[in-house]
């Protein structure tokens, strides 16, 4: 019954207004996907509506290149995201008739797809009940069942248990938002939420955050060498850093320390950013001059496209 009092909810008071659960279609579904991972929808909202804009269905982005994906990308990070969905559009192109997948094993074998992102593409794509489990799920089942500490097994077979099968459209989107809007990681509005009458953490006024495991940020220390000709700019594509891979950028040099221009905050890492002016190449570089009018329409990381737009 606590489903179903999850897909009551959603039709009475969810968030329906979001523009991935508007014209819903597997493809839609799936870029909001992509993009909400490792993003708050807050900041997803703009980058969705960006991207459907320019590639609306698969039919439109059948054609763009890495490029032109990653550009759509700047400032949201975690661009293996867009080099996921470049090679996933590629792989339905290619091998599936253009046609966006409808089974789970199919779908899960695209690039960057796990077992919750598939599991939302069949639920609110195809109405098809497969579990999830992303961030705010975790936490409402933890407290729903009291589960102190995170063993995925378990929590698949509860994500599964809770499942409204009648209506898992309604269902999933409904208990991401009560992750989202009410079972909050700091004071959970019981008030407001279906799931209070069989909630242990409820009955027991106990409410807790699943443990997370910490991870010391690395500083690393980069010297970007900008180097210009007449009205060009030398730019390489990196695929060593372990981060900005395939995007453009000046040749640089990692050091022990420097006196940088700007600190730059990944998720795991802060970088230490100096750009200094040189004259001539190194006799190891391997890139291309690009004309400075055209530096705002490649993919570059938002650092290094607000320094070299300076320029």
């Amino acid at each position: 019954m606590s489903g179903k009092n999850v897909t009551n909810w959603y039709k009475n008071f969810g968030r329906r207004n979001l523009p991935w659960r508007e014209k819903v279609t597997p493809y839609r579904v799936w870029i909001s996907e992509m993009i909400l991972q490792q993003t708050q929808v807050s900041t997803g909202i703009n980058y969705f509506l960006k991207f459907i804009e320019k590639y609306p269905d698969l039919n439109s982005i059948k054609f763009a290149s890495e490029d032109d994906i990653l550009k759509l990308w700047k400032g949201l990070g975690y661009y293996r995201r867009a080099t996921y969905i470049y090679q996933a559009k590629e792989i339905i192109h290619n091998s599936m008739n253009g046609n966006f997948p409808e089974k789970f094993e199919s779908i899960i074998s695209l690039p960057g797809v796990g077992r919750s992102t598939a599991g939302a593409i069949l639920s609110i794509a195809f109405k098809k009940s497969y579990p999830i489990l992303d961030g705010n799920v975790k936490r409402v089942l933890s407290r729903f069942y009291f589960q102190k500490n995170f063993k995925e097994k378990k929590f698949w077979t509860l994500s599964e248990r809770l499942l409204d099968n009648d209506d898992p459209f309604s269902f999933q989107q409904g208990i991401m938002d009560i992750g989202a809007t009410i079972c909050k990681k700091q004071n959970p509005n019981c008030l407001a939420c279906p799931l209070k009458p069989s909630c242990r953490s409820n009955l027991k006024n106990n409410f807790f955050n699943l443990p997370t495991k910490k991870t010391k940020k690395k500083s690393i220390h980069l010297n970007f060498k900008i180097i210009c000709k007449e009205n060009k700019i030398y730019l390489i594509k990196d695929t060593t850093l372990g981060f900005w891979k395939n995007l453009w950028m000046p040749p640089y040099e990692i050091c022990k320390d420097n006196d940088y221009d700007i600190k730059h905050k990944l998720s795991h890492r802060d970088l230490f950013i100096e750009f200094k002016t040189e004259k001539k190449l190194g006799q190891s570089e391997n890139g291309q001059w690009i004309e400075k009018e055209k530096l705002q329409f490649i993919a570059t990381p938002k650092p290094i496209s607000d320094k070299l737009l300076e320029l």
